[in-house]
């Protein structure tokens, strides 16, 4: 596994990061536990959750995993709008839901907004009690990375959140402090406060954030980088769509670079995100051993300088 140097948290971490959105929703304990062991094994040592993941079941399984483990694995939890607390039938028809939004997985759409439609206020006076519930859930006395995740413009340089963020990292709860957001956002925030070192964001080839960043920060300013949704969002569908269009000429095309079958889409968006992060982390979600075994074998490969302009020439209609 490629590593990379996170500056925030003094120590190397693993290019690919583990993103725990599912574990305890989408994907039950024993497949998510058997998933991170295979990661970890593969040499991956960030994993990214919050404690709305699952309701907190996915912070709790994740912290059981960690027993035995701790000091090797960088842990990354969120602070962000509160939803409303799952009512108890809730909790009962968890599992058919699952079962439904496998079979059925564009109802995840619906799914999203409604949840996200249960949301309050972010306030700074929440974030100490969420950070001790996160910690309580993880079974650890520290998170290597408190993430403030999707606030306003105005709610990320609020002082009396900066205040109770860099209170989090003076009492020793967190290790660093980082932002989730739109470039704009980040760019913002950073500007505005030393306490943001490390930001969040999608990037993919039809949602590019990286370049934006990098272009708004000199090198000893810029934040480190943990990109995300490189397969989400439509845009896997839409590369594996493109590659099998106009007969195929696109594929033809990338095989001069050298992929082909079977994993000719997944190869590309992957090397993709590694080009466009190749000092940061990659967050995948990841529970199929053969998408582990995958992507952590691309994740240990050099970052590719040439499938940026390839995928911004054929694939976005840019000419780099």
């Amino acid at each position: 596994m490629r590593t990379v140097a996170c500056p925030s948290l003094g120590r190397d971490v693993s290019a690919l990061g583990f993103a725990c959105a599912s574990l305890g929703s989408r994907v039950s304990e024993s497949q998510g536990r058997r998933a991170l062991d295979r990661a970890f094994e593969r040499g991956v040592t960030w994993c990214d959750v919050a404690p709305t993941d699952a309701d907190g079941a996915a912070e709790s399984i994740l912290g059981r995993f960690l027993l035995g483990r701790r000091d090797r694995l960088v842990i990354c939890t969120k602070f962000g709008r509160p939803r409303a607390k799952p009512s108890p039938l809730s909790r009962l028809l968890k599992p058919v839901a699952r079962v439904a939004l496998k079979a059925f997985p564009y109802l995840r759409g619906d799914a999203a907004r409604t949840k996200s439609s249960a949301i309050t206020p972010l306030r700074a006076e929440m974030i100490e009690d969420s950070v001790v519930q996160s910690l309580r859930r993880l079974r650890t006395d520290y998170v290597d990375v408190l993430v403030l995740d999707g606030p306003t413009s105005e709610e990320c340089v609020d002082e009396a959140i900066l205040r109770a963020l860099q209170r989090m990292v003076e009492k020793g709860y967190a290790r660093a402090v980082s932002i989730a957001g739109a470039p704009e956002t980040i760019i913002g925030a950073v500007r505005a406060s030393a306490v943001y070192r490390i930001a969040q964001f999608v990037d993919n080839p039809f949602e590019p954030a990286a370049d934006q960043l990098r272009a708004a920060f000199s090198r000893e300013a810029a934040p480190f980088f943990v990109t995300r949704s490189a397969f989400g969002r439509g845009a896997f569908e839409r590369i594996a769509r493109a590659l099998v269009m106009d007969g195929g000429r696109l594929a033809a095309l990338a095989s001069q670079l050298g992929y082909g079958p079977p994993f000719l889409a997944s190869d590309l968006v992957l090397d993709y995100a590694f080009a466009s992060n190749p000092e940061g982390v990659v967050l995948a979600t990841m529970f199929n051993q053969a998408h582990i075994d995958l992507n952590c074998a691309r994740a240990s490969l050099a970052p590719r300088h040439d499938v940026g302009p390839f995928v911004k020439k054929y694939f976005i209609g840019e000419h780099p």
